[in-house]
């Protein structure tokens, strides 16, 4: 090999080298950026909740005001203003506290099978379990309280049943549709079949809801209501 092709080599290998590692590096900046983006948006930090809020319920949050008191006894609020000015209202419960909007998010844990019992409008021990229990699968504080992560994070759940589910929880709303005569006895097995979607519609008809023949969560609290009867 003479000296002329040595250093052609030579000069070669140093390029490449020095084009791999420009390649190297380029690529890991983009990682990074990505990383710092996807822990910005995983972030408890107010601006992060924010932002998983908004996904949620549709909404882009200009701003988020957290009121440290204490209003309605010991239940605590955070405010989130959207863009066209509205304002979003959190409310945090803990054990023994009693409103209406508990009973929307117990409705959310008894669909996902976190709680065995109807839903009602108190948080009681039973439910704190089942909120403990949550938590510790969704990686959050296990408090035991409705508080802000937690609300969003059930929010964000999207909890509806549609044909071809099943299970024991549809099959505690097919009886109610069976008690109030929208469904036969016998279709009450825990799948939601044809006749089910059927009874759905119809009942939603007759409410005033949207007929998607789905059980989604307006569906869910008008059949709730009417547990007993």
């Amino acid at each position: 090999m003479n000296k002329k092709s040595f250093f052609k080599r030579t000069k070669d290998v140093f390029l490449y080298l020095i084009l791999t590692v420009f390649l190297i590096f380029l690529t890991s900046s983009f990682v990074i950026e990505d990383v710092y983006s996807a822990a910005d948006q995983l972030s408890m930090e107010e601006k992060g909740i924010s932002d998983v809020f908004s996904i949620a319920i549709g909404v882009k949050p200009t701003n988020i005001v957290t009121n440290t008191g204490k209003t309605n006894g010991d239940e605590k609020t955070s405010e989130i203003k959207t863009d066209d000015g509205t304002t979003i209202v959190i409310n945090e419960y803990s054990l023994g506290d009693t409103n209406d909007e508990i009973l929307d998010y117990q409705q959310i844990l008894y669909s996902l099978g976190f709680l065995i019992s109807p839903p009602s409008n108190q948080l009681t021990e039973e439910v704190q379990t089942a909120i403990k229990t949550y938590q510790a699968m969704k990686g959050l504080d296990q408090t035991g309280k409705l508080d802000r992560s937690t609300i969003i994070s059930l929010v964000a759940e999207n909890v509806k049943f549609e044909k071809g589910d099943s299970g024991k929880v549809l099959q505690t709303y097919q009886q109610i549709l069976v008690n109030q005569k929208y469904l036969a006895a016998e279709s009450a097995n825990g799948t939601f079949d044809d006749k089910t979607e059927a009874a759905v519609k119809s009942f939603q008809k007759d409410k005033g809801l949207n007929e998607t023949g789905k059980i989604d969560a307006k569906t869910m609290k008008a059949l709730d209501a009417l547990r007993g009867n």
